[in-house]
């Protein structure tokens, strides 16, 4: 599964979240779990104590990892 989610060095206001089948539908799946109610998941690089993003770069060396990833569905 590909999972990531990597800012751009220059201009840290965009954001890119990178993956392959396996990992859209997994994303998904954890978006589905968030539908019903408020809550929020976190979304973690092996780096910071998760598995749920993985840590090989697939934007090339203008962006960053970004190694948490927190979604929020609010009320």
């Amino acid at each position: 599964m590909l999972l990531t989610v990597e800012k751009q060095k220059s201009d840290q206001g965009e954001i890119a979240i990178c993956f392959d089948k396996e990992g859209l539908e997994f994303l998904i799946s954890k978006l589905t779990r968030l539908r019903d109610r408020p809550d929020h998941l976190h979304l973690m690089t092996p780096a910071w104590a998760g598995n749920e993003l993985s840590e090989e770069l697939q934007s090339g060396d203008r962006y960053e990892l970004c190694n948490s990833l927190r979604l929020v569905r609010l009320a």
